[in-house]
């Protein structure tokens, strides 16, 4: 029977479409890397806690959350250097995607380096106590808060890198990067854990020069060996090429600041609404719902890509079958968020013991939220692996402006906490959900016209 079954592996792996073998090859890998890096994550929020304290705790995922909203700096030169960038390599034009990159990283170089300068004046006019609602120190709420903006604007600049991996179709080798800058982050707090306890300062340090040591040596190792051919020079920055990553990039930039404004403004509404305790409790659910989100976003990232070069291919076969198959992995998920909520109060029970409890009403909210965000996720992939984003952009935004409001008044009027905050987000995701799935449903079956199809 073992033999029988080996064997009907090794024909099905052998028949599948090469491009469905390479991103289905990346989602194994990703999925084991992704397993240990979410141990990790799992392992630093008790030793967080314990390290800070619960409200401090609090404080500092909010500040992780603002800082990370400034990802919208990236003004979507990621996302349009990653589909160009795809195209060039789907024609075989190695020199036209060296281009891109060296201009994409001279770009966004510059821009970053203004914003860091920028930055570093205005810092110290912020009233950052009452933005947190805390009573830390204003002077250490001050040096946190710059070192970790500018170890982010260093970080985007060096995530370049992960873009022509996705572009690849190599996101196994992106998620190898964020476990060992996770690696590095765990055993750095375990340290300060027995050297300097409840040292903010010190914990900001560690989070936000981990991940740049990493992407550093990464980008020394890879651009000097298997990504040899593409590794970005002076002599190849040309500004005219920054149109065509700007043509594409600047839909995908609006996109980014309406997903930042959807998915990293809960912690600020939180801490504003109920105090910095109660974003601790909103992170530890967060995170173990996220896991599954986490999980299918590395299973589905490979095909974006993927997508790019069927379309350039026009290999719409492919393209109908795997969104087939994408949705069928979605339906697999949905059964495991039911599983985790009814487990949730065990789980939390192992994983955090009595630091933090998690009303079920949360945990719901919780699960709601995946099941819709992983819907979404499938959508895009395709959507955005062909271009077709200007109907995104525009029900991106809506979900933008109705979430924070949706947030303070679900969040004071339903009386459930952070919870109504949660639900604000899965409501005002539910406009993507109708249209994204009306979209790519056109797109897939050729029938996309006017605003479907651009």
């Amino acid at each position: 029977m073992k033999i029988i079954s080996l064997d009907y592996v090794r024909q099905r792996i052998g028949n599948a479409h090469p491009r469905t073998r390479k991103a289905q090859l990346n989602t194994v890998l990703g999925l084991i890397i992704k397993g240990g890096g979410m141990l990790i994550s799992l392992l630093l929020v008790p030793m967080t806690i314990d390290y800070l304290s619960k409200e401090t705790y609090g404080t500092w995922l909010t500040i992780s959350s603002i800082v990370t909203m400034l990802t919208f700096l990236d003004i979507g030169i990621g996302n349009g250097l990653r589909n160009k960038f795809s195209e060039a390599v789907a024609n075989q034009n190695t020199m036209l995607a060296r281009a891109y990159v060296s201009t994409a990283y001279t770009i966004f170089g510059a821009i970053q380096l203004v914003f860091i300068c920028l930055f570093s004046v205005i810092v110290w006019y912020v009233p950052w106590q009452q933005i947190f609602n805390t009573r830390i120190d204003i002077g250490q709420l001050q040096l946190v808060v710059l070192l970790t903006v500018i170890a982010m604007s260093v970080k985007l600049v060096l995530d370049i890198l992960s873009y022509i991996l996705f572009a690849l179709q190599e996101s196994s080798r992106v998620g190898l990067m964020t476990f060992l800058s996770n690696a590095l982050i765990l055993v750095f707090t375990y340290i300060l854990t027995h050297f300097a306890k409840g040292d903010l300062v010190y914990l900001a340090v560690a989070t936000a020069a981990s991940p740049i040591l990493v992407s550093l040596i990464s980008g020394i190792l890879l651009y000097g060996d298997r990504l040899k051919i593409y590794r970005p020079t002076f002599q190849l920055v040309n500004f005219k090429y920054a149109k065509s990553l700007m043509s594409l990039g600047y839909k995908f930039f609006v996109i980014q600041m309406a997903v930042v404004v959807v998915f990293y403004t809960d912690n600020l509404i939180i801490t504003q609404l109920f105090g910095p305790a109660e974003v601790t409790t909103y992170n530890v659910a967060f995170r173990y719902f996220n896991a599954i989100n986490t999980l299918f976003a590395i299973a589905i990232g490979p095909y974006w890509s993927a997508f790019t070069e069927a379309s350039v291919k026009n290999d719409t076969a492919w393209m109908r079958k795997t969104y087939t198959y994408l949705q069928r992995l979605w339906l697999g998920l949905v059964v495991a968020v039911v599983v985790m909520i009814f487990a949730a109060k065990f789980m939390y029970s192992l994983w955090i013991g009595t630091r933090v409890t998690i009303p079920p009403i949360l945990n719901i909210c919780m699960g709601i939220f995946i099941v819709i965000s992983c819907w979404n996720s499938i959508t895009v992939a395709l959507v955005n692996g062909l271009g077709k984003v200007r109907l995104q952009l525009y029900y991106a935004l809506v979900a933008a402006i109705i979430n924070v409001p949706l947030a303070i008044l679900f969040g004071r009027m339903l009386n459930i906490g952070s919870a109504g905050v949660i639900l604000a987000t899965s409501t005002s995701l539910l406009i993507g959900t109708v249209f994204g799935t009306i979209q790519a449903g056109k797109v897939i079956s050729g029938t996309a016209k006017g605003i479907w199809n651009k």
